[in-house]
């Protein structure tokens, strides 16, 4: 996969609301709790490129994907052409997003391109699971990891304050151990 050159994948954050805001849009059935959802992108090095929080909680990735800044060539977010970041498979399967093959969509090939895309999930799984990894790391700070029971307003400023202090915290431990 040399032409990858990131990953995305979204996150929610669970906040308290006071009983005189408006409850219905921030509520996220699933959870059964009220969430805020932030987008991460994160480059080959799993340094984090870009951070998009405060989505309301009721959406899903997908739906919030369409309201970020645009990534490719000559957009906002720059980036060579002929590259692609790697997206779970709810995100849309469009450039530059490139999303793993679905098991129905396997099953009804011969079996040299089963093999073949099963192959292309598994390197795909290997290197998308990095942005996992990043968001662990970024919820570790107690703030945005637990319930969270400050004004709602101030969340998207504190997940992108995090964000920064979770890289250079990765810096940091990078240099005491080189």
């Amino acid at each position: 996969m040399p032409n990858v050159i990131g990953a995305i994948d979204g996150t929610s954050h669970e906040i308290w609301i006071p009983s005189t805001e408006p409850q219905d849009e921030f509520y996220n059935g699933h959870r059964k709790f009220h969430c805020i959802h932030t987008q991460i992108v994160i480059d080959n090095q799993k340094n984090i490129c870009y951070v998009h929080s405060g989505f309301l909680g009721h959406n899903n990735d997908a739906f919030c994907y369409q309201y970020i800044r645009q990534f490719g060539p000559g957009l906002e977010n720059d980036f060579p052409v002929h590259c692609f970041i790697l997206a779970d498979s709810i995100y849309p399967n469009a450039p530059p997003l490139v999303t793993p093959f679905k098991s129905t969509d396997i099953v009804r090939r011969p079996r040299l391109e089963q093999k073949r895309k099963r192959k292309f999930n598994l390197l795909h799984r290997k290197r998308r699971v990095y942005v996992e990894h990043v968001i662990k790391e970024l919820k570790t700070f107690r703030v945005i990891g637990a319930l969270y029971r400050h004004p709602r307003w101030e969340m998207s400023s504190i997940v992108e304050m995090c964000a920064a202090l979770a890289k250079r915290r990765a810096d940091l431990i990078k240099d005491v151990y080189s």
